[in-house]
């Protein structure tokens, strides 16, 4: 089913299995795997494998499919902003391998 770009929320909840290969196979925007807290609740200590934003095409993402929390962001800006806010400034963190994509690019400019 592909996504129609104009209807579509800038944030995204990943529920099943579908909806992360669609997002993968769409290749745009970044997903969030880790544990988003309740509102209201405590924030419990975060593992290091945990709490990490990928690039849709990154290959680790795989890895997160048993966090109970998946989130697709359409641009980096809503990504970092909604994170900050929700989970915590210095509570989540970018993927190793996407950061040294970045980085790279950035050298071969």
């Amino acid at each position: 089913m592909p996504v129609d770009q104009s209807v579509e929320s800038p944030v995204r909840v990943i529920s099943d299995a579908d909806d992360l290969a669609e997002a993968r196979l769409e290749a745009a925007g970044f997903i969030f795997h880790g544990t988003v807290p309740e509102p209201e609740a405590p924030r419990k200590a975060v593992r290091a494998t945990t709490n990490i934003l990928h690039f849709a095409r990154c290959p680790k993402i795989d890895r997160g499919q048993n966090d109970p929390d998946l989130l697709w962001f359409r641009t980096i800006r809503v990504a970092k902003r909604h994170l900050d806010e929700v989970v915590g400034g210095g509570r989540w963190k970018w993927c190793k391998h996407c950061q040294q994509e970045v980085t790279q690019r950035l050298l071969n400019e």
